[in-house]
């Protein structure tokens, strides 16, 4: 399945804001269709829409009425009013009911029958009210909007990198624990605002740090939150301004790169920016083997920005309610894969030392304990958190865990199935074509002999030139090496064109004599016979006599 980029704009809604253009290849054509951006299931939203095809006006009269509804679920600026009240009583009087997706007092909860039966918390500190994330339980549906919350010391970290690179604005989304942090410890110094899908945020934030947001098609469902989402990258001229991103893990790169383009470029556009050094800086967090897929699948070909032009730093990012995503733990071996992407110079952004972190002077850049330089590759190589070893045959650095296989002709695991290739449906990130993978793509090998073969006609176009040329020398040593005798016979062809010549002027018709044609015709060999005849003959005195009866009959 393919994601395209186009106007959303022109792109019809579904509850979750503008829907999102799909392909599929069926029977080798491409189907094109809208869906929901939000979610990757079509039970949660059914919304399906081919690309050539219209909504009838009964069905787009019902999906107004499903985003009607969905949108009036929250109402912010009396939820923010209902949290301000509560926080005037004491803890003990403070309740959030998990399944109304509100806060309560405790003598709702007692006195009126509307919570029976429901999942509520008691007992509310003022530490909870302001960070949310320790009371609400993490959303867990991997096909729209799973939550993994940052650990404490990685919520730190990722402030204390921004902190030192000197941010005063910080567009935190969907990371909810850098947003709490900031308000908790830097208020006075950074000013930050949430974007995040989650609307039971509109219980705990006011509406000049909360935005009821949609990442993957960059739709705000409160036109209100819009104008302080345009407010806030204002400020300060829009210099020092940074992006922070933790998206849902199965979502698209398409779209997401598709979104942080078009801030960048609202950001540039609003605040009239000429010098790159104050466009928007972004701190993007995902996995590291999804690295070549941001680079070479989230734009199309040829246009830069977004999650392509973002560089891997080494810091590992964990998780409190992830399994996989720790670090550090008796339960887990390998180290979280999780990794922050940025467009920041890698020199400038400074991981902690205490936890091993260091700065490569080769490479310009810091990066993690385990994480060696390797003379032959010329770089820092390892990304999961091992150390890497060198392949001379691969010419590469690969997992420790890998060894090079003869048959497969490549580094692998060591237990696998020689020769098994996967079933490839989408398409080869280097010629845009179907069937199979970049590592079996044939375009250079082509672009290769192409040029060999460009190159030996050049190399036979040359070579016939240089022959020419020679035997055009050969040609005039020849013609200046010509033996006498030659000679002789061509003065001889020339004289008897002459005379033929003259005796046509003078209009006799006077046959050449067979004596003349043989001299004209006679070859080297036989000119020596007749010399030797003629010499003989003058030695017998044959040609004396000859002579004196000639003149006796004139």
């Amino acid at each position: 399945m393919e994601c395209f980029w186009s106007d959303l704009s022109k792109h019809p809604q579904c509850p979750h804001g503008p829907t999102l253009l799909f392909g599929t290849y069926e029977n080798g054509k491409l189907e094109k269709f809208y869906v929901c951006a939000a979610c990757r299931e079509r039970k949660m939203c059914k919304f399906y829409l081919k690309e050539n095809e219209k909504l009838t006006k009964q069905q787009a009269a019902k999906w107004e009425q499903e985003k009607k509804q969905f949108v009036n679920r929250y109402h912010h600026r009396p939820l923010y009013v209902r949290f301000n009240e509560i926080m005037y009583v004491t803890p003990e009087n403070r309740c959030y009911c998990h399944t109304c997706e509100q806060l309560i007092f405790k003598t709702e909860k007692d006195m009126m029958n509307n919570h029976k039966n429901h999942d509520i918390k008691e007992g509310l500190t003022d530490y909870e009210m302001k960070h949310p994330t320790e009371i609400l339980k993490p959303l867990e549906n991997s096909r729209q909007e799973a939550q993994y919350f940052f650990t404490k010391q990685s919520t730190e970290d990722i402030v204390n990198i921004l902190v030192k690179l000197k941010a005063k604005q910080i567009l935190c989304i969907c990371t909810p624990k850098i947003h709490e942090y900031i308000l908790e410890h830097h208020e006075d110094t950074i000013s930050s605002l949430l974007l995040d899908f989650d609307g039971r945020f509109h219980n705990f934030f006011g509406p000049l740090d909360y935005c009821w947001y949609n990442l993957l098609n960059n739709h705000f469902f409160n036109e209100s939150a819009a104008h302080v989402f345009k407010d806030f990258l204002m400020q300060n001229g829009g210099k020092d301004t940074y992006l922070v991103c933790d998206p849902p893990f199965g979502s698209r790169v398409e779209p997401i790169s598709w979104t942080i383009k078009k801030i960048s470029e609202l950001h540039k556009k609003w605040n009239n920016i000429e010098d790159e050094n104050n466009s928007l800086k972004v701190m993007f967090i995902f996995p590291y083997f999804m690295e070549s897929v941001m680079k070479q699948k989230s734009n199309p070909p040829g246009i830069s920005g977004g999650l392509k032009d973002l560089n891997m730093t080494d810091y590992k990012v964990t998780y409190n309610n992830h399994p996989l995503f720790i670090t550090d733990t008796k339960t887990t071996k390998i180290p979280s894969p999780i990794r922050i992407f940025t467009n920041v110079s890698l020199n400038l952004v400074k991981l902690p030392e205490a936890h091993g972190y260091r700065f490569c002077k080769k490479c310009q850049k810091w990066v993690a304990k385990e994480n060696k330089h390797c003379k032959k590759c010329q770089e820092c190589t390892s990304k999961n958190g091992l150390t890497y070893k060198h392949c001379d045959i691969c010419k590469r650095c690969v997992k420790p865990y890998w060894k090079h296989c003869e048959t497969c002709t490549r580094c692998i695991v060591t237990k696998h199935l020689c020769g098994q290739r996967p079933h490839v449906v989408g398409k080869c990130f280097k010629c845009n074509e179907a069937g199979h993978t970049e590592k079996e793509c044939d375009v250079d090998e082509e672009i290769d002999i192409n040029t060999t073969k460009a190159k030996i006609v050049k190399k036979r176009k040359t070579s016939n030139k240089k022959a020419n040329i020679n035997n055009a020398k050969k040609r005039k040593i020849g013609d200046s090496c010509v033996s006498e005798e030659d000679e002789k016979n061509i003065s001889i062809s020339k004289n008897t064109t002459k005379v033929s010549k003259k005796l046509e002027k003078k209009g006799k018709k006077q046959k050449i004599s067979p004596e003349l044609k043989v001299k004209t015709l006679k070859k080297p060999h036989l000119l020596k016979m007749q010399k030797n005849i003629k010499l003989h003959d003058q030695s017998n005195g044959i040609v004396n006599t000859k002579k004196k009866l000639r003149k006796q009959q004139t």
